[in-house]
């Protein structure tokens, strides 16, 4: 919470500086589809060698200030993050079993991003940005299923997932992430660009919940940390609003 607390403050610094030069603001919005997966350590990248990516959707607001070829953005996104993983074939007193499970997740994402622009000839250009990402989660579930060889029945089962600090939450309320987000932009007059953005989230942290890990025996047998990897894919429009005389 203090890295994040000190972020948004160097971010508010910086753009009333900005305000004092020859800049403008705008707003807009951008959606897209992600893929998403989870990256595990220690025992749970053995446990589930198997990691696929989920497909995923967001949408959202974004506002910020654009000062000569610079920019600081923000935003809030509602974005689907989650994977698809699986064990290898294992012992159990049910016989020779094969665990696979789908798990999406939602979470409203806050980024503060620095970035930049080159414009290349009167309406073309290319833009780069970088900065944290401040991830809320909403709530989840995770689809499981369990094959047994020699048997042709498949046990279900589906669960809920939750966030927050206590005991029975899976994940923190709050998790960091790291964007690096390079793209396109389009402008349509003087007043009105469209954007074209990859952007790769990364986790910085375990989302695992302390206090859950802690109570929960599982993880006394696999260690390890589970964070969230997304490649975001987002079409963008921005309307600006001049400070000065120059733009």
């Amino acid at each position: 919470m203090k890295k994040s607390i000190i972020s948004l403050f160097c971010f508010l610094s910086i753009g009333i500086v900005a305000l004092q030069a020859q800049s403008s603001a705008f707003i807009g919005g951008q959606g897209g589809v992600n893929l998403s997966k989870f990256r595990y350590t220690s025992d749970l990248s053995e446990l589930y060698p198997s990691s696929e990516a989920l497909l995923g959707v967001n949408a959202g607001l974004t506002f910020g200030l654009e000062i000569n070829n610079f920019t600081l953005s923000s935003g809030l996104q509602y974005i689907q993050k989650g994977s698809q993983y699986a064990t290898d074939n294992f012992e159990d007193e049910n016989g020779t079993g094969y665990f696979t499970a789908k798990e999406r997740l939602h979470f409203i994402s806050v980024p503060l991003l620095v970035g930049y622009r080159k414009y290349i000839g009167d309406r073309f250009g290319i833009t780069l940005a970088i900065g944290p990402s401040f991830n809320f989660g909403l709530g989840g579930k995770i689809d499981e299923q369990i094959e047994y060889f020699g048997s042709d029945v498949v046990e279900p089962s589906q669960y809920q997932v939750t966030f927050g600090k206590g005991v029975n939450e899976d994940y923190k309320p709050l998790q960091m992430g790291f964007q690096f987000s390079p793209g396109l932009i389009f402008m349509l007059d003087n007043k009105s660009k469209l954007t074209f953005n990859v952007t790769w989230d990364s986790g910085l942290s375990d989302s695992y919940s302390q206090r859950y890990k802690n109570a929960n025996d599982f993880f006394n047998t696999y260690n390890g940390d589970q964070m969230n990897r997304s490649t975001v894919f987002t079409i963008g429009y921005e309307r600006h609003f001049s400070f000065g005389d120059k733009y």
